[in-house]
């Protein structure tokens, strides 16, 4: 083979190993951001996006993500109290006032209790209740609680 022949070669080989490469950090990177679940001490420390941010509450901590393209599901501890008040204020539309423990608050039904729901497997504890929302681009986000441990499961899928 002739020196021209193996540039070629080599050259090839090089961008093919270059491209692997490249392609292999990209769905690593995607793998992890999407395929795992990630924790976090509060609601400071999540990375990704402002939109999946937005939808805990402030005061959450000990929170555990799942995250894929149109939806994210996360466990969290938050009182009551905190988790009313961020409610109120991130569901309002056009200056309405919310009082989500009086209008939005229902109790789980008995057959979910002691079953594990959603991607992350949350055992719903009795006693529990939710709080249903949809978001002006048609999104749903659901806030399972326990009011006693202040444990919470959230489903948020967006659009």
């Amino acid at each position: 083979m002739s020196e021209t022949k193996i540039s070629v070669v080599r050259w090839i080989l090089t961008a093919c190993g270059i491209a692997l490469t490249i392609l292999l950090l990209i769905g690593s990177a995607l793998y992890w951001i999407y395929g795992t679940n990630t924790h976090h001490a509060n609601r400071n420390t999540i990375l990704w996006t402002e939109r999946g941010r937005k939808l805990i509450p402030p005061t959450a901590t000990d929170i555990t993500l799942q995250q894929d393209f149109l939806d994210h599901y996360a466990t969290y501890k938050v009182s009551e109290k905190d988790l009313n008040q961020f409610l109120n204020e991130r569901f309002a539309r056009d200056g309405e006032v919310l009082d989500s423990f009086r209008d939005e608050r229902s109790p789980v039904s008995k057959d979910q209790i002691g079953k594990p729901l959603g991607r992350l497997q949350w055992k719903v504890p009795e006693g529990t209740v939710v709080y249903g929302y949809s978001a002006s681009n048609g999104g749903m986000h659901y806030y399972y609680h326990d009011p006693v441990s202040g444990q919470t499961y959230q489903m948020s899928a967006y659009w």
